[in-house]
């Protein structure tokens, strides 16, 4: 009985993921919300280390968000 339920289960979760990625590659599925999540941590993260390569790194994140999110974030000054 237990190895029924498990099989199930393991089955509706990988149609779940295969659902999932089919509607974010066709665009069905913003993911603009999430990526501008991770971005704000980054910035958070940044504002209390100073380093200078995260820095760079962000702001190579930054407008590649900007540009596929159509978004206004602002580079940092990493001066």
């Amino acid at each position: 009985m237990t190895s029924v339920f498990l099989r199930g289960t393991v089955i509706v979760v990988l149609l779940a993921v295969v659902i999932a990625l089919v509607l974010y590659n066709t665009k069905l599925i913003d993911a603009c919300p999430l990526r501008q999540v991770y971005v704000t941590y980054e910035i958070k993260k940044f504002d209390e280390t100073k380093d200078p390569q995260l820095c760079d790194e962000l702001n190579g994140k930054i407008s590649q968000f900007d540009t596929d999110c159509k978004s206004e974030l602002e580079v940092l000054d990493c001066g």
